[in-house]
């Protein structure tokens, strides 16, 4: 690994991990209230297993944009869809904790799961590994769109 990727690594791992604080700075205490509270599914991971999946998460979404921003030209638009879908990600967190809104959280996250399909598209030709470090990413997100849905039929 050079230099360049290096410290690009740094700075994608920073950003993305501030996007995804920045979605969990809405989430207050009473949230966790709210949320326990909730008919949630029997597949509900523990409530600690969130922050542990989306750190290792959000370290995968960074090595994955480093792969596509390393290779020369940088693909604009590839990287655009990417900002577009980590805002999304971030923004789920404030619909559906910061303002206690499943059914507007089910419609964003079914609109970041298809930002997502649609990212891995655009890395494919880039770099086939930067897409399939999306992968896990999607999966994870699909599984929160069941557990949304859950919340919104049963409460």
């Amino acid at each position: 690994m050079n230099k360049k990727f290096i410290i690009t690594l740094i700075i994608s791992i920073a950003v993305c991990l501030s996007i995804g604080a920045l979605g969990g700075l809405s989430v207050k205490a009473d949230n966790f209230v709210w949320y326990n509270s909730l008919n949630r599914s029997s597949l509900n991971p523990p409530n600690i297993l969130f922050p542990i999946a989306w750190g290792i998460l959000y370290i995968l979404l960074a090595v994955s944009i480093t792969l596509v921003i390393n290779k020369k030209p940088v693909n604009k638009q590839a990287v655009i869809i990417f900002i577009i879908q980590l805002l999304l990600n971030s923004f789920w967190t404030f619909i559906f904790f910061g303002l206690k809104q499943p059914l507007f959280g089910l419609i964003e996250i079914i609109i970041l799961d298809i930002m997502i399909i649609i990212n891995i598209i655009k890395f494919k030709p880039i770099s086939k590994a930067a897409s399939i470090l999306l992968i896990p990413y999607l999966a994870w997100c699909l599984f929160a769109s069941y557990l949304t849905l859950y919340v919104v039929m049963f409460n």
